[in-house]
Formats: structure tokens, sequence, C-alpha cells
């Protein structure tokens, strides 16, 4: 009767998150060939999926709220495992093709695209710094939020926005490529504290989906997470302050009440895998439009010309191959980790 929000819920959001970043990108015009964009009416509409950044900075702060020891330690093992499927693919996929650019531009700057603060050779690896920003920051604000949630939520949003516009007003800070790695991740923390306001205090597993029909459950909810577009479109910050910060949460809403209540589980497994996945087709699909090297893999999406088909191509490709790299990665680090933790026989 009421929202079940497990390790699967979680999986089919950041899944639909997904979903919404390479349908934002995809449709984009960042192609070396022309395409036909004729029969592609969403196209006109691909700005509004950039609420997936919305969500999965809510998902970091609503899956803190389920961490056990919320120490450094618990921070260092997260930022490990989001950074080793983000070295894999610029150590593999882009840094063999990129040798002489990655002379020119010197030491610093290589460093900075191993935390995403330059994104010459991946330019969707923003998360990066934001998410270890978050885990550093989590363990101290989720102790505050801990004592009075709704007030030291409320506290911490306030003053987080006044940090944030006060980074801004530092002279070149948007030229300062730290400066800007911590402006973009103050402007995006206020949307991750709410998510953790979310989980601690259940405020998804209150909604009970068995008070109307299913069909019109789910009606109502594609209907909300529609209206929510619409009105992003329209606006989607006021002052610097990210306005996903309300339109997150109402579509993760929608998802959550429509994969509660339909019954189709080939869909529902879908999406499950593809949240599993997330993070590598997160950092993988910017091989095709990152200008660096999107000479070398974006034919492989480009092979039709109706950029419909392209997108569903991409999407396929994509998910297909982050599925498979995982497989090894994970293969690779548990045979490690025994390694490492075998006794040696005496």
């Amino acid at each position: 009767m009421f929202v079940r929000f497990d390790k699967n819920m979680s999986s089919i959001v950041k899944g639909c998150a997904i979903l919404f970043m390479m349908i934002l990108h995809c449709y984009g015009r960042e192609y070396l060939v022309t395409l036909n964009y004729d029969y592609a009416p969403i196209s006109h509409w691909n700005g509004v999926f950039k609420i997936c950044i919305g969500i999965f900075s809510f998902m970091v702060g609503y899956g803190y709220a389920f961490s056990k020891n919320k120490d450094w330690r618990y921070s260092l093992q997260h930022i490990k495992k989001l950074l080793i499927p983000f070295w894999v693919i610029l150590f593999v996929f882009t840094f063999p093709l990129c040798f002489q650019e990655i002379r020119e531009r010197g030491l610093i700057l290589f460093v900075y695209e191993l935390f995403g603060i330059s994104s010459h050779f991946n330019w969707y690896s923003w998360f990066v710094y934001f998410f270890i920003f978050a885990m550093i920051v989590m363990p101290f604000v989720s102790r505050f939020i801990d004592r009075k949630p709704l007030i030291n939520t409320g506290i911490s949003i306030v003053g987080c926005y006044l940090v944030c516009v006060a980074v801004h007003s530092i002279p070149g800070a948007i030229e300062n490529k730290l400066l800007l790695a911590l402006f973009n991740s103050l402007m995006m923390t206020p949307i991750m504290f709410l998510g953790y306001l979310f989980a601690h205090e259940g405020y998804y597993e209150r909604i009970n989906v068995g008070r109307m029909p299913r069909f019109w459950s789910i009606v109502l909810s594609l209907v909300l997470i529609v209206v929510v577009f619409i009105i992003r479109r329209r606006r989607w910050a006021i002052m610097g302050f990210q306005l996903d910060f309300f339109y997150a949460p109402l579509v993760i809403g929608g998802i959550v009440v429509i994969f509660s209540l339909i019954k189709w589980q080939p869909i529902k497994t879908l999406m499950i895998k593809m949240g599993e996945v997330s993070v590598y087709m997160w950092f993988m699909h910017a091989l095709f439009f990152t200008k660096a090297v999107a000479w070398f893999y974006q034919p492989a999406i480009t092979i039709f010309n109706n950029v419909n088909f392209v997108v569903i191509w991409a999407i396929t490709l994509t998910f297909l191959a982050s599925w498979l790299l995982k497989s090894i990665v994970d293969f690779i680090t548990l045979r490690l980790s025994i390694h490492r933790t075998k006794v040696p026989s005496s």
C-alpha cells in the first residue's frame, strides 16, 4: 500500500536520470556530421532533461542517509568507487588518443582532469569533484541535520546559498578552475541536503499508492512529471538558486509511484540494471561528444542519418559497453581484494 524506496528503487531512479541525461546530450547539436532533425520533436525539449543533474544531486544526499558510519572512511570508500570507473575510462579510452594534448596542457591541468576540475578530456566529468565535495561536507552536515532535521536542513541550505553567492562575487572566480568547481558544487549542494532530509524523514515511504486505482495513480504521476518539465522549460533558476530543488523531488516522486505500481517486470529490471551502471554510462557517453576524442568514437553512433535512431543506438551501445566494462572492473577489483585479504599459509 505504501511506497518502498529500497536499493532497487534507488537504482530505478538513477536509471531514469541517466536516460534523461543521454536524451539531453544526444539530442543536442554536438555532432561532427549533419543529422536529420525533421522528425525529432524531443530535440526542441531536450533542455528540460537537464533535471537529471538535480536528480543525481538529490540521490547523493538520499543515499548518504542510509550509510551506517557517516565518517571519513565511508567517504573515502565511496570516492574510490567513483574514481575507479572514471579513471578506467580516462586511462583506457581517452588518454591513449591524446598523448600530445596531455603533454601540451601540463601537469597541473592533467591532475585537474583526474578529478573532473578540468573537463577537456571528458566534458561531463563535473560530477567527480562534486561527489568528492559532497563526501567531505556530508559527515559534518549530516550530524547537524540529525539534531533538528527540518530547522537545520533549512539553515544548511540558506548558508550554502550565501556561500555560493560569496564565491561567485570573488573577482575572476569563473575563470579560476578551482573556484568554479567550488561554485558549481555549492550550487547543487542544497538539493543534496534536501535529499538527505527526505531519506532521514522517510517522506516517500509515506506515499500511499493504494488510495486510488492503479491506472489513475500511474496517469497522475505521468502528468506530474510532464507538468514539471513544462514549468522547468520556462524557469530553471532564480538568482542562481536552482529550481530543481523543487522539481527533482517531484519527478522522483512520480517515478517512484509509477515503478511501485507497474507490474511489467522486464522494464523494471532494465531500469534497475541501467541504474547500476549509470556512473559508467555517464562518463562513457561523454566519449561521443568530448572534442578531444569525438573524432574517434562518435562515428560509432552516427551510422544513421536520423537523429532518433542515433539517440536510441547511442543509449543501447553505451548501456551494453558500460555493463561489460563494469563486469570486468568488478571482477578484477574482487580478485585483487581477495588477494590482499588472503592469509598466507604457514
